[in-house]
């Protein structure tokens, strides 16, 4: 098994329903998905220390994102009736854990891409990070209690997570009334 092999099986092995090896030029960026950040103002704007306008810019990701030949993106899907829960605040708690359970299958899958030789291996998530709730924000001036495990979400970078997990031939549809799903990326040079 090659090593792009190797990633497929460990985030599969973690608890990814789907992991798909994909050309990092078929990575969908758009100006619109950080602009969804600010319209309508989400919470974590300007709050959140891998939120924007913390977070590397569209420009800067773009550029970044030329030096990458490969990525696995990995997608974690949840039926709306495995969730557990029948209250909106137990509903959003088991969301949220899934969403922690596919930050935990990147840094996974991440750390072994650098194992395997892959040096700039680099994980991003879906949505806003939930390792600390809440998050100790820009304006304590605190670093980040988690720096080794926060990762930045794919659309903080600009990402079309919709449009990239479509082309790339994953089932994704944003009607949360009948699945969850969270997508995470790890980019391999």
């Amino acid at each position: 098994m090659d090593r792009f092999g190797q990633l497929i099986k460990i985030g599969i092995e973690r608890g990814a329903t789907e992991a798909k090896i994909i050309p990092a030029h078929e990575i969908i960026l758009d100006e619109r998905v950080i602009l969804k950040c600010q319209v309508p103002l989400c919470n974590e704007y300007g709050n959140h220390l891998l939120c924007p306008p913390n977070s590397p810019s569209l420009a800067q990701f773009r550029g970044v994102l030329k030096k990458y030949s490969r990525a696995l993106l990995i997608q974690l899907r949840t039926p709306v009736d495995q969730l557990g829960s029948e209250s909106e605040e137990g509903r959003k708690k088991a969301i949220y854990a899934r969403a922690n359970e596919l930050h935990e299958i990147a840094n996974v899958v991440e750390k072994a891409a650098q194992e395997l030789g892959f040096t700039f291996a680099a994980g991003f998530i879906g949505g806003a990070c939930k390792l600390c709730d809440p998050c100790v924000g820009v304006k304590s001036g605190k670093p980040c209690k988690h720096p080794f495990k926060a990762r930045p979400s794919m659309e903080a970078v600009g990402i079309d997570v919709h449009l990239t997990a479509q082309r790339a031939g994953l089932e994704f549809s944003p009607d949360i009334e009948k699945a969850v799903v969270w997508n995470g990326l790890v980019l391999l040079e």
